[in-house]
Parts: C-alpha cells; sequence; structure tokens
C-alpha cells in the first residue's frame, strides 16, 4: 500500500501537521511506502516529504494565489496544488491522506482527489465545517450558515466585502455531502460540532490522536527534577501553550490558580512562549521558563519533572500536550472542554471542571497537589495512554480504515463498470 499524506506544514508548524508526519513516518516504519506533501517548510525536510506546490515559478506561483485569496475572503477557494502539482503524481499511489487545510490546500482538491484515488481528511480543528475560524467560540452561526463573523472586522465596507464566510462553508459542505471522502475525527466532539453543519456521504470515523512512547521512559520524577536543576522537595506545576498569551489556551485561569496556591509554595515550569506581560503575572511565584521545546526527549523531562500539569484550553479537539503529559505519568487539571474529556476521567488520571469556573479550578489544582495518592493517579495516566493514544493504536487504526475503505471503493468501481 503507497500512501500520500498531505498538511499544511511539518511537524514545526504544529500540533495537526506533526501528527500528518508521524503518521508518515510510522507508514514508512511499518513497511508502506508514504511520501509527505506539504505546503511550507519549517525545518529541513525528511527524506519523504516534499513540497505540496511544485518547485521555481509553481511554488511561487500556489503560494501567490492563496494568499491574495485569502486576503479578499475566499480562503482555500482555488485548488491551484491540485492544478499545478498533485495532478500529475496521485496516481503513484493507493490512497492519498489529507490533514490541516487552513489558509494553504483547498477543499477542492479533496473533491477533485477523489474523483481519483481514495481520499482521507483528518480534521484537526473546526475550520473544516466553519466559514475559516479555527474554533467559533461560543459562536453557533456555521450551524445554520456562516455571517457577518463575529472574528473579523465588520467595519467599514470594505472588511464587510471580506467577510466571504457563507461562500466558504457552503463550499465545504458541498465537498463533504457530494464526495465519497472519509472523515477522520480525533475526538468525538469534533465529531459531533461537525455533525451540526456537513451531511457527510461517507460514514465518518473516530481516530484519537496518537504519541511514539518511545520518547516517554518512565523515569521517577525526582530524577526528572534533578536533571532540570528543580528543587526535588517542591511540588512542580507545568503550563504549557504554544503561545502562552493565546486567549483560547486560557493561560490566564491557569496562573490565578497557580497564584491561589501560594501557601503551597509551587514551583511553576513554563513551557511555552512566555512575554513580559505573562512574566509580570508569575510575579510571586518561582518558576523556570523553557521556552518552545523542539526536542521530545527533552519536552518528555520536563513533564516528567512536574507533578500536575495545567492546562486550561477554552476550546480544543484532541491536544497533545495532554496526552504528552500523561504519557510521562503526569496528571492534568483543567477545563472539560473539546475533546479533553475523553482522555481524562475525573479522580481516574486528572480532574477537569467547568470551563471559565476559576474557583473550581483553584480547588481541583489544590486537591490534586495535596492528594496522597498523587503519584498513582500520574501512573494511571501513563497506562491510559498505553492502552488508547499510542503509536501501534493509532497506526493499527488508520491501516485497518485504509483497507476497508479502498476495498469498498475498489469494489464500488468494478459494480460501475
Amino acid at each position: 500500500m503507497k500512501v500520500a499524506i498531505i498538511s499544511k506544514s511539518d511537524r514545526k508548524g504544529g500540533g495537526a501537521s506533526r501528527v500528518a508526519e508521524d503518521l508518515a513516518i510510522w507508514l514508512n516504519d511499518a513497511g508502506h511506502p508514504t511520501d509527505h506533501f506539504i505546503a511550507f517548510n519549517f525545518k529541513e525536510p525528511l527524506s519523504f516529504q516534499h513540497s505540496l506546490y511544485g518547485k521555481g515559478r509553481k511554488l511561487k506561483l500556489c503560494k501567490t494565489i492563496h494568499r491574495k485569496t485569502n486576503e479578499y475572503g475566499f480562503r482555500e477557494l482555488l485548488p491551484v496544488e491540485y492544478w499545478f502539482n498533485l495532478n500529475t503524481i496521485v496516481d503513484n499511489y493507493d490512497l492519498v491522506h489529507f490533514h490541516d487545510l487552513y489558509t494553504a490546500i483547498s477543499p477542492v482538491t479533496l473533491a477533485l482527489t477523489s474523483r481519483r484515488k481514495p481520499t482521507f481528511f483528518t480534521v484537526h480543528d473546526c475550520s473544516a465545517f466553519t466559514g475559516g475560524c479555527l474554533y467559533p467560540m461560543g459562536c453557533e452561526k456555521f450551524v445554520s450558515y456562516c455571517h457577518k463573523c463575529p472574528q473579523l472586522s465588520q467595519d467599514g465596507w470594505k472588511n464587510q466585502l471580506r467577510d466571504r464566510t457563507r461562500e466558504v462553508q457552503a463550499i465545504k459542505r458541498w465537498v463533504a455531502g457530494k464526495f465519497n471522502i472519509r472523515y477522520i475525527f480525533p475526538s468525538h466532539w469534533m465529531l459531533q460540532e461537525a455533525q451540526k453543519a456537513l451531511q457527510f456521504k461517507s460514514l465518518p470515523v473516530v481516530i484519537p490522536n496518537g504519541l511514539d512512547l518511545s520518547f516517554f521512559p518512565i523515569v521517577k520524577k525526582i530524577e526528572a527534577k534533578i536533571s532540570l536543576g528543580i528543587p526535588e522537595n517542591r511540588r512542580v506545576v507545568a503550563i504549557s501553550a504554544h503561545v502562552l498569551d493565546d486567549p483560547r489556551k486560557g493561560v490566564k485561569y491557569a496562573i490565578a490558580a497557580l497564584q491561589s496556591i501560594g501557601d503551597l509554595s509551587p514551583f511553576v515550569i513554563v513551557v511555552g512562549l512566555c512575554n513580559d506581560e505573562l512574566k509580570h503575572s508569575l510575579k510571586g511565584l518561582e518558576y523556570k521558563e523553557m521556552g518552545y521545546i523542539s526536542d521530545p526527549h527533552l519536552l518528555a523531562k520536563v513533564y516528567s519533572a512536574a507533578d500536575v500539569m495545567l492546562f486550561c484550553t477554552l476550546a480544543d479537539n484532541l491536544p497533545l500536550t495532554v496526552l504528552e503529559a500523561m504519557a510521562a505519568s503526569t496528571p492534568v487539571v483543567g477545563f472539560a472542554t473539546g475533546g479533553v474529556p475523553e482522555i481524562i476521567q475525573n479522580g481516574h488520571n486528572g480532574i477537569l471542571v467547568e470551563p471559565t469556573n476559576q474557583q473550581a479550578l483553584n480547588q481541583a489544582l489544590r486537591q490534586v497537589l495535596l492528594a496522597s495518592d498523587l503519584e498513582a493517579i500520574g501512573q494511571q495516566a501513563r497506562r491510559d495512554i498505553e492502552k488508547k493514544f499510542s503509536r501501534t493504536v493509532f497506526l493499527k487504526k488508520h491501516l485497518q480504515l485504509y483497507q476497508n475503505f479502498v476495498t469498498k471503493n475498489s469494489s464500488d468501481q468494478k459494480n460501475l463498470q
């Protein structure tokens, strides 16, 4: 089985593209030749990674067209990557699997590809079924039809003209409802949200994200603390976000919770890009700023050094950060949003509270840090990752889905002859 994986970028471009790159690596390791086509490079490409837009003039033209159509509100309208490159190589593969499309790949490309090859699309955020936003953040317009988007400025006629969310969403509905594309969702929550807006021609399926646990060896927390120069006798709380001042990540709730337990003298590990405003908000707390961590071995060590991960996202799918912390035997405290409750069960491997309920969050963090069975909760978190969210489970489910869909697709083609 020869596979083409297609995503917006390589693993440094975000969690969705990281999942795509991991899948390509694991398929190759399992003996299934796989190429990974990416729109934007943020690192030196691996041997099996290639430009989705082609090379030279094609590459420049594709990027220019996408940039211009995005500027005028028609996000990913024109399937230029198909016209200029994918069209000429798609027949080299048994199937094509798309990941994050946002601002880089047209949904029409999925439709065109599906007419020639079995096609899959993993939905990593809500932009697959909204007029363009990654997460509606309480807006319900996408259920009927997107228009006058609250995440776009409506001030002035130029901005109003650029709000093409209704037309963009209509294209996505057309693609999902008319073409034989197998949609994959990392969480049941995301699938349920999509079903409010889309009707699928092919039955969608849920496959949770997976981790390569070889990067997360089980180590004693005291050893991890010592290796990072963290006081071994302190309770350590980790907070993480790709950009810490992203409102969607809810970091302000995490910091307020940390300030509420000052009497417990916690030590804080900050993973992510921390600006001066956030540094000021951490005043009075002892912390270590780790910055953005690309080395998976270091990331595993950092999470292993934490006694608790505080993750207060206000909207997310099935966040890798939560999986990584739990893989490091670190229980998670946070909000019951998005797909997070599909990972964490209260009192079993962490604690979740009602979103934005600061008092409940404060109490939950205190409860976990003072728990006599904190280590046992962390060990259970690790076992749950091994059972449900490992590389082995993730790859097995994809291979089963590929085989079943490819077989069915082949049978349907024969019946049409």
